[in-house]
């Protein structure tokens, strides 16, 4: 919230975010433009995300997943990540089998030659 001594209006803050949401510009440089300090804008853009409900910085880069709003999306994301288990398992025994073929062909190699 901001404080009545504020020395930017509500207005501003509002703009600065929306315009860093929406032309993809960073807070950094924009902060940058302004001669604001960087924090005070990344603060302005999250609160900005929060009123509106709009997903955080980290979901919307991939780096953290919204919240499960429900049982179902639970039980999906189980079975994604089984499946992602499974394929990783089976690319983990290929490559298990690779080394021991190898290891044989490097000990017929190594064997002294006739």
């Amino acid at each position: 919230m901001p404080s009545n001594n504020s020395k930017y209006s509500l207005d501003m803050r509002e703009q600065t975010a929306r315009f860093v949401l929406e032309t993809g510009k960073s807070a950094t440089s924009m902060a940058e433009e302004l001669e604001i300090d960087v924090n005070t804008v990344c603060r302005w853009v999250r609160d900005y995300r929060r009123k509106n409900n709009l997903p955080s910085y980290a979901e919307t880069k991939g780096m953290k997943r919204a919240a499960p709003k429900s049982q179902n999306e639970l039980l999906y994301r189980v079975k994604e990540l089984e499946k992602e288990a499974k394929k990783h398992e089976k690319e983990l025994r290929n490559e298990k089998e690779k080394v021991e073929i190898l290891k044989k062909s490097l000990h017929i190699f190594m064997q002294p030659q006739e």
